[in-house]
């Protein structure tokens, strides 16, 4: 098993609201509101994350759609070139997405299908593997991707990046799971919550974007049934600021861009040991 040692310190279909989104066949037209924030921090010399955000809106006469693609990538510390590694992935995700699935919205009378947008993250993420491993053969990345058409959520996650799913009525909730050696200890049974946070673990990656074996990608699928805000983030930012505060600013109600320098600033505030990567997306 490869393990990714942190310089500083899913298939997930046969979930329950992941089949009722498969065989929905509504198609809700959304308002997307973005910002992206990135800063160095108080510690580190140079920004080793990578962040990428941009949304739009077809009005064609046959389709009407409102897309967008959300990632954070953060490079290997512990490697050479972990900044070099977070590019090149995040290149790769943006190429691919665009060439299978953007290039259809604009040139097409039909949004593409579920299994196709599945397929094609499953080939953003591949392709970002094989980037890695050959531009930065030492190099590796955290990837967590979001992957929003009208009021479908896709998103594909490898590391421990975090995505995060914000609503009035069910509150935050994680949408991603960390692939750290400690997680994995917590979910056998062998440690608990609280002694994970301590644990000299804790920042060692056992999947990342890079490892020479057993790469995967965990991919999932949410239906936006209300109004909602996406949150992407490095451990920049969670590993430093409580969920509890994380809800608190989200759930004001401010616009994407007060959110993100909101948590950024909180980041800094609690020490900003680590580069800090913050993308808000407020979906109505």
């Amino acid at each position: 098993m490869a393990v990714f040692q942190r310089k500083k310190g899913i298939k997930n279909s046969k979930q329950a609201n992941e089949r009722e989104a498969e065989s929905s066949n509504s198609s809700r037209l959304v308002i997307i509101e973005s910002h992206a924030e990135v800063s160095i921090g108080k510690v580190r010399k140079q920004n080793e994350d990578t962040i990428f955000a941009m949304h739009t809106r077809s009005l064609g006469h046959e389709l009407q759609v409102s897309y967008g693609l959300f990632v954070v990538a953060d490079g290997m510390g512990g490697h050479d070139n972990g900044e070099v590694a977070s590019s090149t992935a995040v290149a790769a995700v943006v190429k691919v997405v665009q060439e299978q699935l953007f290039a259809r919205i604009q040139h097409s009378s039909s949004l593409p299908t579920m299994q196709e947008v599945e397929d094609a993250l499953k080939s953003a993420a591949q392709s970002a593997q094989e980037a890695v491993l050959s531009v930065v053969p030492c190099g590796g990345t955290t990837l967590s991707a979001a992957l929003v058409i009208n009021n479908m959520l896709h998103f594909a996650h490898v590391g421990d990046s975090r995505i995060y799913l914000y609503s009035p009525q069910e509150g935050l909730k994680t949408l991603t799971k960390d692939h750290t050696v400690v997680r994995r200890l917590v979910d056998l049974g062998q440690i608990s919550a609280d002694e994970a946070s301590s644990n000299p673990l804790r920042n060692q990656l056992f999947r990342a974007v890079g490892q020479g074996e057993g790469f995967k990608v965990d991919l999932g699928l949410r239906e936006l049934r209300d109004p909602c805000t996406l949150l992407l983030c490095s451990d920049g930012l969670w590993g430093l600021v409580p969920e509890e505060t994380l809800l608190k600013t989200l759930e004001k109600g401010q616009s994407a861009q007060v959110s993100a320098q909101s948590l950024l600033n909180a980041a800094n505030k609690a020490g900003g040991s680590d580069n800090i990567s913050v993308i808000v997306v407020k979906i109505s």
